[in-house]
């Protein structure tokens, strides 16, 4: 089903609590909106589309590639690992 202009959501407020469930950060929509979020302007009030805001969304959370460097990862203790192979030398 399509979106009507009836379905848009007009105004920071409304598209703070749409995006964020929190009105109080609606200082973050022009943000969003210079970032290439699907806002955009009728008669001087940043305007959405629910639908195009939950797409968006769902894009910008999912997990994609792994970022580039190494990964984090656990290491254990590097002075059990060169005792281990100290004595591995010393028992050959």
């Amino acid at each position: 089903m399509g979106s009507t202009l009836k379905d848009l959501i007009r105004g920071d407020l409304p598209l703070a609590r749409a995006i964020f469930n929190d009105g109080r950060k609606r200082r973050l929509i022009p943000k969003l909106q210079r970032d290439g979020w699907p806002i955009f302007e009728i008669a001087g009030k940043r305007c959405a589309f629910p639908a195009d805001l939950a797409a968006h969304a769902r894009k910008a959370t999912r997990s994609g590639p792994a970022p580039k460097g190494r990964a984090k990862t656990r290491r254990g203790n590097p002075r059990k690992a060169a005792a281990s192979t100290t004595e591995a030398a010393t028992t050959t």
